[in-house]
């Protein structure tokens, strides 16, 4: 019998008499249904996603000014509800993909120099908190911010990267791959350079840009044409200087760059 998660298929011709049941995910059999299988059909919905994030984007959703666009909200405080709102819908994802993540934030943690005598590291939107337990195995002490940690949630506590409750001058490197989630980008990097101590790094994984085939999803709330603009409005008054800038390259959650901002001294 199926369920509202399952569809099931029944065969009695089991070499020992027994009946075979399959079990379908509805999910997986409405996309059989609607695109097929095999590598094209992989294209083809990929391709359909394409087109629907670029309805969405040119729609009054997003607000373009100069070299960024902003989601539309109507307050603050629609913003707060519409991120916490996500980790519900990814929740079972990430849990599925956990162990290849924390794989790969750990070997990006173990090769970035700027990390390698950071004593205390504070990662920002961290979600569950994969970042920081890779973090953790590299014999750093980190804690996570989101403000979705989910339950039980022992690395990550509730808390908004726009206004964060740790002391000035308080941690030596702060860590986030969220920066297309800023609702003001420009006071989120004031909070990371409050809470760094003076020569701390701000390590940042930066989406590609809209100029380099990007397009947003349905709950980041920036996006930019291209990485100069984000490092500019970062570093703007010289409050941080450019370490680094590594090159695009692919990772499970799309095209990225590593670059490492330093608190002057």
């Amino acid at each position: 019998m199926g369920t509202a998660e399952n569809a099931t298929v029944s065969s009695d011709l089991g070499a020992d008499g027994e009946a075979i049941v399959i079990v379908i995910s509805v999910k997986r059999l409405r996309n059989v249904l609607r695109f097929g299988i095999g590598e094209n059909a992989l294209e083809r919905k990929r391709a359909e996603k394409r087109r629907a994030k670029q309805g969405r984007f040119a729609s009054d959703a997003w607000h373009h000014v100069g070299r960024f666009a902003r989601r539309s909200y109507a307050s603050y405080e629609a913003y707060v509800e519409h991120q916490s709102s996500k980790l519900a819908g990814i929740l079972d994802h990430l849990r599925k993909t956990d162990a290849e993540e924390f794989e790969e934030f750990r070997e990006r943690f173990a090769s970035c120099d700027a990390l390698a005598g950071a004593r205390s590291i504070l990662c920002l939107g961290a979600r569950l908190g994969t970042e920081v337990r890779a973090l953790h195995s590299l014999g750093h002490f980190a804690v996570g911010v989101d403000l979705a940690p989910g339950p039980d949630n022992l690395r990550v506590l509730y808390g908004d990267f726009h206004a964060l409750v740790f002391s000035d001058a308080s941690v030596d490197a702060v860590y986030s791959n969220a920066l297309d989630h800023a609702f003001d980008l420009d006071r989120m990097a004031g909070e990371v350079l409050r809470v760094l101590r003076p020569g701390g790094c701000f390590v940042a994984e930066i989406d590609a840009g809209l100029d380099e085939g990007t397009l947003p999803g349905d709950f980041e709330a920036l996006c930019w044409t291209h990485v100069d603009a984000l490092l500019e409005t970062i570093s703007t008054g010289g409050r941080f200087e450019i370490e680094k800038v590594g090159p695009l390259r692919d990772t499970r959650r799309g095209l990225r760059r590593l670059v490492v901002f330093r608190k002057p001294r």
